[in-house]
C-alpha cells in the first residue's frame, strides 16, 4: 500500500495518513514476527549443518564396523576350533606339536581324527639311563646288579 495509490482515490490528507499509521502498527508487529521466525530458521539451519556433520563423522567412524565384526568373530572361531584341538590331541595322548594336524570344524570331527590318528602315534617311553656302577664289581654284587638289571629291562 502506498500513499500515491491513497490520494488517486481522492482521499483527504488526514485520513490517509490515519490509514497509514495504523497500516504501520499492523505491519510493525508482523515485522518483528518475522524477524522472530527468521532468527529462529538461522539457528535451527545452523543446527541441521552441526547435526549432518557430527553424522558424517560418525558414519566415516564406523564406516568399516561390520568387515571388522567379521573378521573379530572369525579369529574367534578360529581360536576356539584351535583349542578344541589341542584340548583333544591331550585327552588322547597325541604330542601337542601334532595338534594342528587335526582337521575339522567341529568337535566331532576333530574327535573322530585325532581317534584315527590316535592309532599311528606312540607314546614315547623314556628309557633308562645306563648304570652308573663302576664297572670293577667284586663277585659278590656282580650276581645282584645283573638281577638288578634283568628286571629293569623287562619293560
Amino acid at each position: 500500500m502506498n500513499r500515491d495509490f491513497l490520494e488517486s482515490q481522492g482521499l483527504e490528507k488526514e485520513t490517509i495518513d490515519a490509514i497509514m499509521a495504523e497500516y504501520g502498527k499492523s505491519i510493525g508487529g508482523t515485522k518483528e514476527q518475522l524477524e522472530s521466525v527468521t532468527t529462529e530458521k538461522k539457528k535451527l539451519a545452523e543446527q541441521v549443518e552441526s547435526l549432518n556433520s557430527a553424522l558424517t563423522e560418525t558414519n566415516e567412524k564406523y564406516a568399516n564396523f561390520d568387515e571388522q565384526l567379521n573378521n573379530a568373530t572369525k579369529e574367534l572361531e578360529e581360536s576356539k576350533i584351535q583349542n578344541t584341538k589341542f584340548r583333544i590331541a591331550n585327552e588322547k595322548g597325541i604330542p601337542l606339536e601334532l595338534a594342528n594336524r587335526l582337521s575339522g570344524e567341529t568337535e566331532e570331527e576333530i574327535l573322530a581324527d585325532a581317534e584315527s590318528l590316535s592309532g599311528f602315534v606312540s607314546k614315547r617311553t623314556t628309557l633308562p639311563l645306563g648304570t652308573t656302577e663302576p664297572k670293577d664289581i667284586d663277585d659278590e654284587d656282580a650276581g645282584l646288579i645283573k638281577m638288578l638289571d634283568n628286571l629293569t629291562n623287562q619293560n
